[in-house]
């Protein structure tokens, strides 16, 4: 009997103890679980669409975004309602086109998971997707990343990680790289299909604090300038605007242009869009005979008065070299600063073999050519100097006229004129400002370094006397700015390739500054197979700082 009541105790007790665990379980889930519990639940109602990448915002020197501005129109399709209703789709073609649609249809047919698609920024198209409500297809506004604003400095990302393979994206990939993209939600039933009255929300990260921002030097408004002019003007080639005192990169523009959200059309095309030409080499022409006169002046190998004879030709070890003009004849006796201003072939020959190779050579370093300049742009180049004890008399004498073994970047060229502003001493460019590190700590790039002297002030101060010379009645009057004055050099460098008409095609040049007094800008066009910087790049130089300085 005793044992029978100690059972019945013992199952009491049982009982009663899996009561309190399990009031205790239902206490935990209902009262101290119950937001996490609704939100899991929830969570698996709700379908997010990523719109965009998840990549901070790249800045122009007074803190306006060069990303993220331009607005744009993007469907959000669900393929589970498109691929259960033909009609949908056959909604859809009136509005953007048999052909848009039927590579929806075919990525939602392949893909089956929701999508997001950009259509033409139309609002008559806008309008008519909204008054028909398409199931299966919302309607949404993002800003995308990319304009054609700076597009070779920007850089791209690779679509399929998200990673910079281009430009700044690339260089500062570790900064800009975020975790949180913006996206579009949906309450969605088990067949995956938006349940009807429930709406949308576009989700966008805040702030990011996940990824940073990189502040360029270049001023939006004189990149915007830049860029229209070449639109109009010029289907391949570069220009660079430089800060003559701080070395800082105000705008850098390459043509052509290209989206970098449609990359996949410029990847195959023989214009190369995707090359920023600013960054890369080419022969400099009589841009060159602008290093030939600084070292001759520093050197005391020449005075700009000092006189000389141009015949219209040189013959070197039985090679004759014509000037550009040769068919007009002699010029007779000029001086060197004349030399300069009508790009005498002649005379800059006779003053490069007086000078000699070793020298030619050194003081072409010392003006940055044959290294890169350092730019923040994986693609930069350092151009090509020839070895000096390679250069026998007729390589120096088309080394003296900027052909043969030499390639410059127009970066470099443009380094060169803000060396002669700032009296012989050589500034660093760059084009990155500071940094704004995720989590917010702020990076500033160190100031420019105080600068490495190359000549000294006397011949950079005689160097730009010249160069006035070249826009006042030179080959470069085409360039001269009205009410404020310029200065600069122009070049036509020989590609060795001729046209249908039999005729040499020249990579075109001009390099030079403005105002005259006080220069703020240093700018160099350059226009491959643009033929004569006399009469292409120079009209280019003068209209973009006559938008500059008005």
């Amino acid at each position: 009997m005793a044992f029978h009541v100690n059972r019945i105790y013992h199952l009491v007790w049982i009982f009663l103890f899996s009561v309190i665990l399990l009031i205790g379980r239902l206490f935990y889930l209902q009262i101290l679980e119950s937001d996490q519990l609704s939100i899991s639940a929830l969570k698996g109602r709700i379908l997010e669409v990523p719109l965009a990448p998840p990549r901070g915002d790249i800045l122009d020197r007074y803190g306006l975004s060069m990303t993220n501005i331009i607005p744009e129109t993007r469907l959000i399709i669900f393929p589970a309602q498109l691929i259960d209703s033909p009609r949908v789709l056959a909604d859809l073609i009136p509005i953007i086109g048999a052909k848009e649609v039927a590579i929806i249809a075919r990525l939602a047919q392949n893909t089956g998971q929701p999508f997001s698609w950009r259509i033409p920024d139309d609002p008559a198209v806008i309008r008519q997707l909204q008054a028909k409500n398409i199931p299966g297809v919302v309607l949404t506004r993002i800003n995308a990343r990319y304009s054609n604003l700076a597009s070779h400095v920007i850089g791209y990302m690779n679509a399929a990680d998200n990673q910079g393979v281009s430009g700044i994206e690339q260089a500062y990939d570790h900064v800009l790289r975020g975790l949180q993209a913006s996206y579009v939600a949906a309450m969605i039933d088990a067949s995956q299909k938006p349940i009807p009255g429930l709406g949308f929300r576009k989700v966008g990260p805040a702030a990011s604090a996940d990824s940073g921002q990189v502040v360029l030097t270049l001023d939006r408004s004189i990149q915007s300038v830049v860029e229209r002019v070449l639109d109009r003007h010029m289907e391949k080639g570069s220009v660079v605007i430089l800060d003559p005192r701080s070395g800082e990169v105000l705008a850098m523009a390459s043509r052509p242009n290209f989206r970098a959200e449609q990359l996949s059309e410029y990847l195959n095309l023989t214009a190369a869009p995707l090359i920023n030409r600013a960054v890369m080499g080419y022969q400099p022409g009589s841009v060159f005979k602008l290093v030939i006169a600084a070292a001759a002046l520093e050197e005391k190998v020449v005075q700009p008065n000092q006189m000389f004879f141009d015949a219209g030709y040189i013959d070197v070890n039985n090679i004759r070299f014509q000037g550009w003009d040769y068919e007009k004849g002699s010029r007779g006796q000029i001086t060197f600063t004349q030399a300069l201003a009508y790009s005498s072939n002649p005379v800059f020959i006779q003053v490069g073999l007086t000078l000699g190779a070793e020298k030619v050579i050194t003081y072409a370093q010392k003006f940055g050519f044959g290294q890169s300049v350092g730019l923040a742009i994986k693609d930069e180049v350092g151009g090509n100097l020839p070895n000096p004890g390679q250069v026998y008399a007729g390589d120096l004498a088309n080394l003296s006229i900027g052909q043969g073994m030499l390639e410059v970047t127009p970066i470099q060229v443009a380094s060169l004129v803000a060396t002669l502003i700032n009296d012989g001493i050589k500034v660093q460019p760059r084009l990155v400002k500071k940094v704004v590190e995720p989590g917010g700590r702020l990076q500033e790039m160190p100031a420019a370094r105080a600068g490495v002297r190359v000549v000294s002030a006397r011949t950079a101060s005689a160097l730009r006397e010249m160069m006035k010379a070249v826009t006042s009645y030179g080959t470069g009057v085409a360039a001269q700015v009205d009410r404020y004055g310029s200065a600069g050099k122009t070049g036509s460098a020989e590609t060795g390739k001729t046209g249908v008409s039999g005729k040499s095609i020249n990579h075109a040049w001009f390099a030079g500054y403005a105002p005259l007094n006080n220069p703020r800008y240093v700018a160099v066009v350059f226009i491959e197979e643009g033929m004569s910087g006399s009469d292409v790049a120079a009209p280019i130089f003068r209209e973009i700082m006559e938008n500059l300085l008005q």
